[in-house]
């Protein structure tokens, strides 16, 4: 059958379908303007949650407080060295499995202060999983063990490390479950904690970093990390008094 030349020019003139087509092109741009402006609104979205936390802690606005970094591992382990992000069934995604290390930090990550910075919190949930037998998940600043937690089969203890300098370090560990199923190897039980490390007058780069004493692989035994945050502390902005002549 010939295509009639008639046939063509009316196919070409009808508009049928041009706002379908029209609908394709507009939400590609605006997909393609949301991923570019990702980075931009990001600091701002962490300068507001650091507000938020603020206020929730009943800090006075103002007093300095601001989130620069968080992070849920959602999308991956982005500056982290030593291991990546899994989805651990019943938990979610979290850095690591992190396996044994012989107690050394195998897995960290540097961040950035500005000089003059008072404080600096990190805070993470850290799980203890599986078949870990009196084995410990640590903690270190700058190298430095901070503190532990020691696992024997779901019941756990947290041990701030000796010579700690009550000055330069407030640790708190908070238990949200302990002795439970949580995920990953149904035939053991896990732990959860929340811990929370304030470093004061933190040097301009502060590495933060994991290690473990499992003597098995991450498929029976291991910590991880997840929700990530740091929030600082600077010094409150003044506003010098006005004087009127």
């Amino acid at each position: 059958m010939r295509l009639k030349a008639e046939y063509l020019r009316q196919f070409l003139r009808d508009s049928h379908g041009a706002v379908t087509v029209d609908y394709v092109i507009l939400a590609a741009a605006v997909t393609a303007v949301t991923l570019a402006s990702t980075d931009v609104i990001q600091n701002g979205m962490r300068s507001l949650a650091g507000t938020v936390d603020s206020e929730l802690k009943g800090e006075a606005p103002g007093s300095g407080h601001a989130m620069t970094y968080s992070d849920g591992f959602d999308n991956g382990s982005q500056g982290w060295s030593g291991t990546s992000s899994a989805n651990v069934s019943g938990i979610g995604n979290v850095l690591g499995p992190i396996g044994g290390s012989n107690g050394a930090p195998t897995v960290s990550r540097d961040f950035a202060f500005e000089e003059g910075t008072e404080s600096a919190t990190f805070e993470f949930d850290l799980y203890a999983m599986d078949s870990l037998d009196n084995e410990s998940g640590i903690i270190f600043v700058d190298g430095q063990e901070i503190g532990r937690i020691t696992s024997n089969l779901g019941k756990a203890t947290f041990q701030v490390a000796d010579g700690i300098d009550p000055d330069a370090y407030i640790i708190r560990q908070t238990t949200i479950d302990d002795d439970v199923h949580l995920g990953g190897s149904s035939e053991w039980r896990d732990h959860h904690s929340n811990i929370a490390i304030t470093v004061r007058n933190p040097n301009t780069n502060v590495n933060v970093g994991f290690g473990s004493t499992a003597n098995q692989s991450t498929s029976d035994e291991s910590i991880s990390i997840d929700n990530f945050t740091v929030t600082t502390k600077t010094a409150p902005t003044t506003t010098a008094p006005t004087t009127t002549g």
